[in-house]
């Protein structure tokens, strides 16, 4: 059963992180007794928010992708199809819980931006990338070429805006390609090339994500510069505890009571202009029968009941959590603990992503089993693990986030052309693969309540931890692409 499935996938993601804070709540970090019953509640709500959330996407939400990509491809309307795009692009990532998530943090902790003004900037950079992607595959641009001048213009920008903005900027473009966003483009990418017959379609099925996901990036950049905020400072944590004690101490009930207004009124935001529109493609384009049609009404409600769940314990548990149990281990005389713990979370947060899972059997499959799920994942989670240990490093000595991105990107764009195109495509396809909804409630809670203990500057010094995560598939599989292409040579195996 389908819901089975992915209850055990989210269950697997989930638990390790849980078992963590409970193992820290026992040891070095004591949490009040109220938060940590708080924190196990949460768990469930996580579980079963993303397990309902992530049910409905398979039952509604991709087979709508699926059908209209299909519907827009035969009617072979170009002007039609790049707007189709760009509209499903925006109203899709609003409605992209790790997105919501990462606006919810950021306006509490920088006050430079709303939550939803971000995710709206931020959706109309996928919008507009995704019909980018789109017209690549019409026009035969080389997907190289796109990716380049995307992330180059990205950086001509960043070194202009506040350090706030661009470790936002990076954060969006990992955070986007989420449970919502990727499913869906990779529907609609399936519908599209599944009616090309030419000899190019399947290589250009590969890409659509990694262009997409530069979009969130200059939306943020541009957003950065546009606000007044360019040469603004952070706020400079002062030290203080970051979970008071009537949040502590106030009931389960009452907890939920307070949030509901906020999330429900988020859900709606979110997911009734996609509602609207799906609802007019119906009627004017796709007409699919009562059946079908039923299918995918009862998903969208799934996915709808599951995101209220999944913000409901994300707002109420881990994200407080998080904050507090990163602010104790700041606080500690020994708080470079931080840095071996954050190779644990790295590696868990790798393993136990589901989607990771999906991604080391795709690699396997185009590489002709020459690279090996065991190899790609050890590498994966290697990365991933120094990516979230060099995150740590950060929040407590305070250096620039372009010490890291710089190289990682340059590294990244460099081995572009020494690495056969489709692992390229794939690579950043992946990018956003590795940073799942932990990375953004829990891990980076955990951070920015660290960055508060040190004194330090938490719109800085913990964002950029996304970014950091999305980067390193990008980096590996490209290594592991231009590898196979020498074994292959040779007839030899990864």
């Amino acid at each position: 059963m389908n819901f089975l499935k992915k209850l055990k996938e989210t269950c697997i993601a989930v638990l390790p992180i849980s078992a963590v804070v409970i193992l820290l709540a026992l040891t070095i970090t004591p949490l009040e007794g109220a938060l940590l019953v708080k924190f196990l509640f949460g768990t469930v709500w996580i579980i079963l928010g993303l397990t309902i959330f992530l049910t409905g996407c398979d039952i509604g939400i991709m087979p709508a992708g699926s059908f209209l990509g299909a519907a827009l491809t035969v009617r072979r309307n170009l002007p039609l199809l790049l707007a189709s795009g760009l509209l499903i692009g925006v109203l899709i990532t609003i409605a992209e819980p790790s997105l919501l998530i990462l606006g919810q943090q950021a306006e509490k902790t920088t006050g430079n931006v709303s939550a939803m003004t971000l995710v709206y900037w931020v959706s109309a950079g996928v919008g507009l990338f995704l019909v980018l992607g789109l017209a690549r595959t019409v026009f035969q641009i080389p997907f190289r070429l796109i990716i380049i001048a995307g992330y180059a213009v990205v950086f001509l920008f960043a070194s202009r805006i506040s350090p706030v903005f661009v470790a936002l900027a990076f954060d969006s473009g990992g955070a986007t390609t989420g449970q919502m966003t990727v499913p869906f483009i990779i529907a609609l990418g399936v519908g599209i090339f599944s009616v090309r017959s030419d000899r190019s379609a399947e290589d250009d099925s590969f890409g659509l994500i990694g262009i997409a996901s530069i979009g969130p990036m200059l939306a943020v950049v541009l957003l950065g510069l546009v606000s007044g905020t360019a040469g603004a400072e952070p706020p400079v944590g002062e030290g203080v505890p970051l979970v008071a004690a009537n949040e502590q101490t106030r009931s389960l009930l009452a907890e939920y009571a307070a949030l509901a207004p906020e999330i429900l009124k988020t859900v709606a935001l979110a997911l009734t202009p996609l509602a609207v529109i799906l609802g007019l493609y119906q009627i004017f384009l796709l007409r699919l029968p009562p059946r079908q049609l039923t299918r995918i009404s009862i998903g969208f409600g799934y996915t709808c009941i599951g995101l209220i769940i999944f913000l409901l314990g994300t707002n109420s548990a881990f994200i407080p959590v998080g904050k507090e149990v990163g602010f104790l281990l700041g606080q500690l005389d020994y708080n470079r603990i931080l840095i071996p713990l954050g190779f644990v979370l790295g590696a868990l947060v790798v393993c136990a992503e589901p989607a990771i899972w999906v991604l080391t059997e795709s690699v396997e499959e185009v590489s002709g089993g020459n690279i090996r799920r065991p190899v790609l994942l050890t590498a994966l989670a290697l990365g991933v693990a120094a990516s979230v240990g060099l995150s740590m490093w950060r929040v407590l000595d305070g250096f620039s986030i372009w010490y890291i991105l710089a190289p990682w990107y340059a590294a990244a764009i460099a081995l572009s052309f020494a690495c056969p195109r489709l692992f390229t495509a794939i690579a950043f396809d992946s990018g956003g693969v590795a940073s799942g909804p932990l990375s953004s409630t829990f891990v980076l809670a955990l951070l920015i309540g660290a960055s508060e203990a040190v004194g330090g500057n938490p719109g800085t010094d913990a964002f950029g931890l996304i970014a950091m995560i999305a980067v390193t598939p990008i980096v590996t599989i490209q290594i592991l692409g231009w590898l196979y292409a020498l074994y292959a040579k040779k007839g030899g195996h990864a």
